[in-house]
C-alpha cells in the first residue's frame, strides 16, 4: 500500500540543478521536491526531465512580482498557464500573491483570477499565508477568505506569528478559517517575535512545536478523511531567516538539520511514508 503522506525538501538557499537536488532529497529520505518554477525554458526543461527520471514527488512556487495590481495578476496568469502547459504534473501551485498594501478591491480581483486559473487549468493552485502579500495577518486573510469560497491556502502560520506579534490566542476563528482551507503546509516553526526559532529541539520552544502541532494535526485528519493526500514541505531557511551568530552569518544550528529534524518528526506524529 502506497502511503499518503509526501514530505517534500525544499530548495530555499541552493544553488543544486535539479537532478542534483532531487538525488540529495531522496537520498535523505524525503519524497520529492517543492521548487520556485524557473522563468527559463532551459530550466524548466531541466527540471522536467529530473523528475521524469526519479518519478519523486513535485510541489511548485510561482507568485507575482509586479507593484502594480493589473500587472502582477497577469504575470500570476501567465506563470500559471506555463506550469498547467509544461507537462508537469505537481502535487500543488503555491503562489506568493498580492501586496499587503494594495486595496481591499484590488485583492478581491486578484482572487477571482486565482479561482479561475485553478479552475480552468485543474491544477491545485494553492495562495500561501506570507507576511507583505495577501494573507500577510490573521485578519487580513479572514477576510479574503469569508469573500472568496473557492480559495485555498499553504498553511504557513508561522508569518501570522510574527504580524500579530502573539500566538494567535485572540484570532482562533481566522486561524479556524484557514485551517479549514489549507490543502498544503509548509512546516516551519515560527514564534511571536520571529517566523523561525533558533532551533526547534531546545526546550524552551517546545510548547510553541506542539501548537504549530496541533494546529497540522487538524488539516492532516481534515485531508485523510476527504481520502487526500497530506503534504508538507520542511522548510526551515538559511541565513537571514535562521538566526546566526554576531559577525559570522553562521546559524545557530544548520537549516538542513532542522529540516531532518522536522521530517523525523512529522512521519513519526503522520505516519511514514512508503514511497
Amino acid at each position: 500500500m502506497t502511503s499518503d503522506l509526501f514530505v517534500l525538501m525544499t530548495d530555499w538557499g541552493t544553488q543544486l540543478q535539479p537532478r542534483e537536488l532531487i538525488d540529495r532529497a531522496l537520498a535523505q529520505g524525503y519524497d520529492g521536491v517543492e521548487v520556485w518554477w524557473p522563468t527559463d525554458p532551459q530550466a524548466q526543461n531541466r527540471l522536467r526531465a529530473a523528475v521524469d527520471s526519479t518519478g519523486a514527488a513535485l510541489s511548485l512556487l510561482t507568485g507575482g512580482d509586479a507593484s502594480d495590481p493589473r500587472d502582477h495578476i497577469e504575470e500570476i496568469h501567465r506563470r500559471t498557464a506555463a506550469i498547467a502547459d509544461s507537462g508537469l504534473a505537481p502535487l500543488h501551485v503555491t503562489l506568493h500573491a498580492g501586496r499587503d498594501h494594495w486595496d481591499p478591491a484590488d485583492h478581491d480581483r486578484l482572487a477571482d483570477q486565482i479561482s479561475e486559473d485553478r479552475a480552468e487549468t485543474g491544477l491545485d493552485v494553492l495562495v500561501e499565508l506570507h507576511r507583505s502579500r495577501m494573507l500577510y495577518a490573521a485578519h487580513a486573510a479572514k477576510r479574503v477568505l469569508e469573500r472568496h469560497s473557492d480559495l485555498r491556502v499553504t498553511f504557513d502560520v508561522s508569518h501570522w506569528l510574527v504580524v500579530a506579534e502573539t500566538m494567535l490566542e485572540d484570532q482562533s476563528g481566522a486561524v479556524e478559517l484557514a485551517i479549514s482551507r489549507a490543502d498544503h503546509i509548509h512546516a516551519r516553526i515560527g514564534h511571536p517575535q520571529g517566523p523561525q526559532v533558533n532551533d526547534p529541539e531546545a526546550a524552551e520552544w517546545a510548547a510553541v512545536v506542539e501548537q504549530h502541532l496541533r494546529w497540522w494535526d487538524e488539516i492532516v485528519r481534515r485531508r485523510r478523511s476527504e481520502n487526500r493526500p497530506v503534504t508538507l514541505l520542511a522548510e526551515f531557511g538559511p541565513v537571514d531567516y535562521a538566526p546566526c551568530h554576531a559577525g559570522t552569518r553562521v546559524p545557530l544550528r544548520d537549516p538542513e538539520s532542522s529540516n531532518l529534524w522536522m521530517q523525523r518528526t512529522v512521519r513519526e506524529r503522520y505516519g511514514a511514508s512508503e514511497h
